[in-house]
C-alpha cells in the first residue's frame, strides 16, 4: 500500500505541474491573440491601475513566460514567484468580492507553493 501511495504521488507532481503551468501560459496565449493587450489595458484602466500599458504587457509576457517554465519543470522554486504574485493581485482585484474565485485563486497560489517545495526538498 505504502508502495501505491509513492507511485500516486510521483504520479501526480508531473500532472499537477503540468496543469499548473498551463492556468497561466493559456490566460497569456489568449490575453495576447484573443481578447488582444488592449482589452487588458482596459481591464487595468478599469481596476485603476497605474501605467495600466506597462502592467498589461508585464502581465501577458508574464503569464507565457513564466507558465511556459513551470510546464518545462525549469527551476521552480523561482519561477512559481511571479504566478503567486499574479494570482494573488487577481485574487484581491479583478476576483474580490467572488468568494468562490478568490477561494480558487488560493488554491493555485497554495498549489504552485507546493510543487517548489516539493521540487526543492
Amino acid at each position: 500500500m505504502n508502495s501505491t501511495k509513492r507511485s500516486i504521488g510521483k504520479l501526480m507532481f508531473p500532472i499537477t505541474r503540468i496543469l499548473l503551468g498551463l492556468l497561466v501560459l493559456i490566460p497569456g496565449i489568449i490575453k495576447l491573440f484573443v481578447s488582444t493587450p488592449n482589452g487588458v489595458i482596459g481591464m487595468l484602466t478599469n481596476l485603476g491601475f497605474p501605467i495600466p500599458v506597462f502592467f498589461a504587457w508585464l502581465l501577458i509576457f508574464s503569464e507565457i513566460i513564466f507558465g511556459a517554465l513551470v510546464l518545462f519543470n525549469w527551476k521552480l522554486e523561482y519561477t512559481v514567484i511571479p504566478p503567486v504574485i499574479i494570482l494573488l493581485v487577481a485574487t484581491f482585484t479583478a476576483a474580490l468580492g467572488n468568494y468562490s474565485s478568490m477561494l480558487l485563486h488560493l488554491v493555485a497560489v497554495s498549489s504552485y507553493l507546493l510543487i517548489a517545495y516539493h521540487r526543492h526538498h
